[in-house]
């Protein structure tokens, strides 16, 4: 997935979600996160759609107006914030990124290659030596609502871009006749 792709997600499922409500804090860059999620994916080969889905799903990648937390830690995907109050402060939006990406490589990797997100959502976000990525019992169903949703994006996305070039070239051939 390209870095293009994934401001596209961000962009259609966070910010224009949010709209004016949207929090951006200085710190935030739609650029940098891209950047640091497609990176972190390729690195530690987990699936930018999964990564995107959680990201959306923890807390619309930081700019939920309630994300309050997210924000102070600098921790999108929440890792070692805990239920019960403890919070993992990160530097940045993207060391939360590699964070996370390290961990869902390292704990919840079931088949020994890339981590997908049909591998987590088969296996309901457990690991594979016991426990759970996270606590509510919806969070398999809202992740795979998300995945579709995001797959759907970018098939669309992927068809308005190939109507484009098509008219651009019938155009071209028109106009060199």
């Amino acid at each position: 997935m390209t870095e293009a792709q994934i401001k596209g997600v961000i962009i259609k499922k966070c910010l224009d979600l949010w709209g004016s409500k949207a929090v951006l804090t200085r710190d935030w860059d739609l650029e940098k996160i891209a950047a640091a999620l497609a990176e972190n994916c390729r690195k530690y080969q987990v699936d930018p759609r999964l990564a995107l889905a959680q990201g959306i799903a923890e807390c619309h990648f930081a700019v939920a107006p309630g994300a309050n937390r997210s924000r102070k830690t600098r921790n999108i995907y929440n890792v070692g914030n805990v239920d019960s109050g403890g919070n993992r402060y990160l530097q940045s939006y993207e060391q939360g990124i590699e964070t996370y990406c390290r961990l869902i490589a390292r704990e919840y990797n079931w088949e020994g290659g890339a981590v997908t997100a049909e591998s987590l959502i088969a296996h309901d976000f457990r690991r594979p030596r016991g426990g759970r990525y996270a606590t509510d019992p919806a969070y398999t169903a809202t992740i795979a609502a998300l995945v579709k949703a995001i797959d759907k994006a970018l098939r669309a996305k992927k068809q308005t871009t190939e109507d484009a070039e098509s008219s651009s070239a019938e155009t071209t051939k028109k106009n060199q006749a």
